[in-house]
């Protein structure tokens, strides 16, 4: 099932790189994507609110679910010092269950490779599926199997500085399985303040690797239409160096009587 970490240092980590990062490409093509179709919106996945937050602040009805509740708590604090109030929901993609259905779904962020087993791909689109309005839209993200990807090894690691003083150092060890394009990976998170270590945190964690025709066949075989994948934040096909895909589709509208 999807990973269920993402604790409170490795929160506190996210938070930090996600902040520093300028995604107002990204968020353009979110807000293209919700004009494009209808709200109310749901992310799945949505963490501490990197991509919910500016879209509430934007003035879109969007949700988010995740499991993580120290990711969540970030997004809450987060809407709070904007006066943004948001409808978080701690669950499961697996088996999601909410009050209302949506105009637009997305699993942003590569999400799709949060999930190993296609079985749980399955049960996760059955829910969208559930939850999509007729003619709603589910955009997903995965990462796609490459050529340079190698089972090296080896840490590889940086730092990054917060407020108060504080550091935060991450560490990391991959394992990857070229048959499967199931890795796995030690992640390691270290707080430092004023040159202090107070706190450690391991988090071992799973994804996969997708080809576009296995990432496209998730959606076909869920019965979703319309399918078409393309490069991040693009319109153009998918090619063959890219780093991110995404996969755009619709639930069936309903028949006229």
């Amino acid at each position: 099932m999807e990973h269920k970490e993402y604790r409170k240092l490795h929160a506190e980590w996210y938070d930090l790189v996600s902040g520093g990062k300028d995604d107002s490409e990204e968020i353009d093509f979110w807000v293209r994507s919700i004009e494009a179709s209808s709200e109310p919106v749901l992310e799945l996945g949505s963490g501490t609110g990197r991509v919910l937050v500016p879209l509430l602040e934007r003035g879109f009805d969007i949700s988010g679910i995740d499991t993580s509740k120290d990711m969540m708590d970030r997004c809450r604090a987060a809407c709070k010092g904007k006066g943004l109030k948001p409808q978080l929901y701690e669950q499961s993609m697996l088996e999601f269950d909410l009050p209302r259905q949506f105009g637009l779904v997305i699993l942003d962020s590569g999400g799709l490779g949060l999930f190993v087993s296609d079985q749980d791909i399955q049960s996760t689109f059955d829910r969208v599926m559930a939850h999509l309005k007729p003619g709603g839209s589910f955009i997903y993200e995965f990462e796609p199997v490459l050529d340079e990807r190698q089972n090296d090894n080896k840490w590889t690691g940086d730092w990054v500085r917060g407020h108060d003083d504080v550091v935060i150092a991450w560490r990391s060890r991959n394992k990857y399985d070229a048959a499967t394009h199931v890795w796995e990976r030690l992640f390691v998170v270290e707080k430092y303040v004023s040159g202090r270590l107070v706190e450690t945190e391991a988090n071992e964690r799973m994804g996969r690797f997708f080809t576009v025709d296995e990432a496209v066949q998730y959606a076909t075989s869920a019965g979703f239409e319309e399918i078409k994948a393309t490069n991040w934040l693009t319109d153009d096909p998918p090619s063959k160096d890219s780093h991110v895909i995404t996969v755009q589709c619709r639930k069936a509208a309903e028949k006229a009587d």
